[in-house]
């Protein structure tokens, strides 16, 4: 029998180019330009989101220190949706180490480097509102990642594009003022009683210091103690399940802001009801902390606000439980 050995050795000729061919498939072309996909956390109060996010500043800083960058912004362009920066910045390489850290919203000056100390302050808003996130710092960062999806798949998407997700840097103050029926005595309110709510005790300024052992800088509060004016976040009138007007109940009023990570001994919150100033002190020990809410439940009389025994509650600051925290 004849074997036509031409047939044979093209047939082995093609399936070792076959196998070759899988074995060295190239990878993506590595793309030194920096791009990214930034996320906010869901959170309850909602100020933030993906959509509404249309700038912040991002920091670098790399091994190759001709590659590392202060502060630049980046801003969402409104057709395309995409992230562009104020100045082109690049990767030292796909194997090159570096750390970073986003802020938002973008700082009103340049030239801050993640080897600053401060790298940066920020300044709560005097008077909060609940349209404006001028007051809401967010930020997102990591200590030592380099640019390939491999690397980092937490990070980098297989195109190259850095991912990452904000989360909010300060801290979250509820007060929640119940209001004794006698408020009803007139009839149920059919506006809120209660205006110009202040918040005393705590500093307004932060500074964040280098990042050291943790992928997140230091927040070290600075500055005097000061007043910061808090805004109205709900108003729940006293009506029975029905929805009609129930003089038996109480109406509700939860007033909120910002203010920055500290441990306080005692501050203060002062609110006109029906035209009467109140003023109620806590004290204790409250370890407030970065990206924590923290509820304060007050019952308002005709003569008197004391805080209702559950005392304060702590809570991450998005959708979660909570927890007590010490007071007197």
């Amino acid at each position: 029998m004849r074997i036509n050995v031409s047939i044979f050795i093209m047939a082995a000729l093609a399936a070792a180019a076959i196998g070759c061919n899988k074995a060295s498939a190239p990878e993506p072309p590595f793309d030194p330009v920096v791009r990214v996909a930034p996320e906010v956390t869901p959170q309850t109060r909602g100020s933030y989101t993906t959509e509404n996010l249309n700038e912040f500043d991002l920091f670098i800083h790399s091994e190759n220190s001709r590659y590392s960058y202060t502060n630049t912004k980046f801003t969402k362009n409104a057709t395309s949706g995409e992230w562009e920066p104020a100045r082109q910045m690049l990767w030292a390489g796909k194997n090159v180490k570096f750390a970073f850290l986003a802020i938002a919203p973008s700082l009103k000056t340049s030239g801050h480097s993640l080897s600053s100390d401060p790298i940066c302050e920020f300044t709560v808003e005097y008077e909060q509102t609940k349209e404006s996130n001028a007051s809401d710092l967010l930020w997102a960062g990591c200590r030592s990642i380099s640019p390939t999806q491999s690397d980092a798949p937490s990070y980098f998407t297989t195109d190259g594009v850095m991912k990452f997700e904000f989360d909010h840097a300060l801290t979250l103050l509820r007060v929640k003022l119940t209001l004794g029926t006698e408020f009803n005595h007139n009839g149920v309110p059919t506006v809120c009683p209660v205006s110009d709510v202040r918040i005393d005790g705590f500093p307004r300024k932060v500074r964040l210091t280098p990042l050291e052992n943790d992928n997140m800088p230091k927040l070290e509060a600075d500055g005097d103690k000061g007043t910061i004016q808090a805004y109205e976040s709900k108003w729940e009138r006293a009506v029975d399940e029905n929805g009609k007007d129930d003089v038996t109940k109480n109406c509700m009023v939860t007033y909120e802001c910002i203010v920055v990570p500290d441990r306080l001994d005692s501050f203060t919150v002062n609110f006109i009801c029906n035209g009467k100033p109140y003023t109620y002190t806590a004290t204790g020990s409250f370890p407030f902390m970065s990206g924590n809410s923290y509820t304060l439940p007050l019952t308002v009389g005709k003569d008197e606000v004391i805080m209702s025994k559950d005392g304060i509650t702590a809570s991450p600051w998005v959708d979660g439980g909570s927890e007590d925290i010490e007071t007197d």
